[in-house]
């Protein structure tokens, strides 16, 4: 199946909210319970909030969608304190269309749009340490560990793993 790649905008948002309710679910099964994850996606994906990220020209907010418009992935980062440095806050594609090149290439987009603003030399995420499929997709894209830490998500804590990627060359 092809796919493409496009900045997201406001109308995604209800699109995006549904990718992320289905991948958050096959995702975190088993690592973040239940409960959190209903208490969460409203907050972190109220379709209003993803409208005025995608409404952000200078966002890197970007899309997959399928040859019939469908939204199938999502990826949004933005730069960090840090001069220099930038977080991937957001990256998630469908199961069934996952090891296909889309998450490739919506980070080569967000990577590039990152980049437009000057120089961004490293894109930092982090990951649940126990989502062993998140971290190997994370290393396959060329991500390094740097440490783990403890992270409360409402009541919840989670073992974390930072992972960076060194931006010398932009992925492929």
């Amino acid at each position: 199946m092809r796919f493409r790649v496009r900045r997201a905008v406001p109308e995604d948002a209800a699109a995006i909210n549904g990718v992320a309710r289905i991948t958050w679910a096959e995702t975190y099964r088993g690592i973040i319970p239940d409960e959190i994850q209903r208490a969460v996606l409203p907050l972190w994906y109220a379709e209003d909030r993803l409208a005025r990220s995608a409404a952000n020209p200078a966002g890197a907010f970007f899309v997959a969608e399928s040859e019939d418009g469908r939204v199938v992935g999502f990826v949004q980062a933005g730069r960090r304190e840090q001069a220099g440095d930038a977080e991937l806050w957001r990256f998630y594609v469908l199961p069934e269309h996952q090891r296909k090149g889309i998450g490739r290439q919506l980070l080569k987009a967000c990577v590039e749009s990152l980049q437009e603003g000057g120089d961004v030399a490293r894109l930092f995420v982090q990951v649940e340490a126990e989502n062993q499929i998140g971290r190997r997709a994370y290393e396959a894209l060329g991500f390094a560990y740097v440490r783990e830490y403890e992270d409360d998500l409402m009541g919840h804590v989670s073992r974390m793993c930072e992972m960076c990627l060194h931006l010398h060359g932009r992925p492929d």
